[in-house]
């Protein structure tokens, strides 16, 4: 793990024991898993959740100024095939005063052609792109607005519920809205038409500086990956109290990485996704070159180590709370070994649809305790509520 990591986990166990005991468990749980990604409490992260809060606002200004400093760069490549043309442009009148044979002033007249040729041609695509550019920040301020006017209207539904108010029928299309409006956002994170040309465009003034003047050609841009890392996974630690996510991946063969973690719901909502990124961008260089040599990393033999290092105190209670959540089955499922749709789950339970949906999709955070019982009553679950790391109650 990373120390920051270990200096997290160590400060929580400070101040908030019981939640820390949370989160060690179910770290245990998926160091002792041959297959961590089938626990129930492991899912891999995503950019396309419902809600991505600031993060998807900010990926999609990112986009803009990624594509506008390309374009930055591509007129500073115009300003180069320029002066290649000049070059050429003088070469020739130099080699005609200095009365150079005709094969030579025919191939330097040639180059000149080209450049020129190369040139106009340079230029006109920067102004449909520079075109292009206006219409994408256009379609970003559009999408935007959308996102914001879904988010609004769906916080007020939730409020309204959670507070005893008339359920909003309309809070599915709600919800659907709200995803459509961050898919659409999400989307105009990709490169798309206009990146694509401009790049395709550099490359092609590169290589018209090859032929002007004998440049190397540098290496490509790195691409922006939106879409995590695969293998990278996500551990939904402590779900009914703090709502801590700690990111991480099944390997080296043998190992267990810690990359990083969030707490709480708030953080999960305003930072998830730039977390997500930064964790798979720090996997990507591990399986490369192995740890950053800036980053200390923190080394533990086995699960057992890791409980008496930050649990030394700790009665069994940990491995015993980790074979709890080892042994918990996901509603979603539960619900599809029984063969049952939501709304023969809702019709048992005597809950909405849409709510079973939003207990499957969040888990048991998003539901009352009465709903909670409910939908573990109708697909003939046992439901735990633990109160913190010892022997679970009733």
């Amino acid at each position: 793990m990373t120390a920051e990591l270990r200096d997290w986990l160590a400060e929580l166990g400070e101040s908030e024991p019981l939640t820390a005991a949370e989160v060690g468990a179910a770290v245990v749980a998926v160091l002792e898993s041959a297959e961590p990604s089938s626990l129930a409490f492991v899912d891999q992260p995503s950019y396309s959740a419902e809600r991505a809060g600031e993060d998807v606002l900010m990926g999609t200004a990112d986009s803009y100024q990624r594509r506008l400093e390309e374009l930055r760069r591509l007129r500073s490549r115009v300003a180069d095939v320029a002066s290649a043309r000049r070059a050429a442009e003088l070469a020739l009148s130099t080699q005609q005063a200095a009365g150079a044979d005709a094969a030579v002033l025919a191939d330097l007249a040639e180059r000149l052609a080209s450049a020129r040729l190369f040139e106009a041609r340079v230029a006109r695509a920067s102004q449909r792109i520079h075109a292009e550019l206006d219409a994408f920040r256009s379609a970003i301020e559009t999408a935007k607005a959308r996102y914001l006017a879904a988010d609004a209207s769906l916080r007020i539904a939730e409020i309204v519920e959670t507070t005893g108010g008339k359920p909003d029928p309309d809070v599915a299309q709600r919800r659907e809205d709200l995803r459509a409006a961050g898919e659409r956002l999400r989307a105009l994170r990709y490169p798309g038409v206009t990146s694509s040309v401009i790049r395709q465009l550099s490359e092609q003034t590169h290589t018209g500086d090859q032929a002007a003047a004998g440049g190397a050609k540098p290496p490509p841009e790195p691409r922006h990956a939106d879409e995590p890392v695969p293998g990278l996974l996500q551990v939904r630690a402590d779900p009914l109290g703090s709502d801590i996510r700690i990111l991480l991946a099944a390997e080296p063969a043998d190992t267990m990485t810690l990359l990083a973690v969030l707490e709480g719901p708030e953080a999960v909502i305003e930072h998830g996704a730039r977390a997500v990124r930064l964790g798979g961008e720090l996997l990507t260089e591990i399986r490369a070159d192995s740890w950053p040599a800036d980053l200390d990393e923190v080394v533990l033999a086995d699960p057992d180590e890791f409980v008496a290092r930050f649990f030394p105190a700790d009665d069994g209670s940990i491995a015993r709370r980790a074979a709890v959540l080892a042994a918990t089955t996901p509603l979603g499922r539960l619900r599809a070994d029984l063969q049952l749709t939501l709304e023969e789950v809702a019709a048992r339970s005597g809950l909405a649809a849409h709510r079973v949906a939003a207990i499957e999709r969040d888990g048991l955070r998003a539901a009352r305790v009465h709903e909670a019982i409910a939908v573990a009553r109708a697909l003939g679950a046992r439901l735990e509520l633990p109160a913190g790391s010892g022997p679970v109650a009733g």
